[in-house]
């Protein structure tokens, strides 16, 4: 029977590794809720994995705002553009429109 669907091997894998991505997924957010801390953590030399990777994302260093740059800019105006063609406009060129 596992000759009577071609494609079975590579549906299998795929399916097997989305549920095992899924289960790595749930099971690391588990972990990161119910993780906790001794007294000892409130010390500023604590380093926690957990706790760095949930608050990765807010975890900023701002040694000062930039600065702004001024600089001075000169104002360029652009003319109409004048169009002059030599061609000579035919109206053989253009089709009729088409009869309903």
């Amino acid at each position: 029977m596992a000759g009577s669907r071609p494609n079975s091997w590579p549906q299998t894998v795929f399916r097997a590794l989305s549920v095992f991505c899924v289960l790595i997924v749930v099971f690391t957010g588990f972990i990161q809720a119910t993780h906790v801390h001794t007294e000892d953590s409130k010390i500023p030399s604590h380093e926690c994995t957990m706790c760095s990777v949930a608050h990765a994302g807010i975890l900023s260093h701002v040694v000062s705002p930039p600065a702004p740059l001024f600089v001075e800019t000169t104002l360029v105006v652009v003319s109409e553009p004048v169009s002059k063609t030599c061609e000579v406009a035919s109206s053989l060129h253009i089709r009729p429109p088409p009869a309903v």
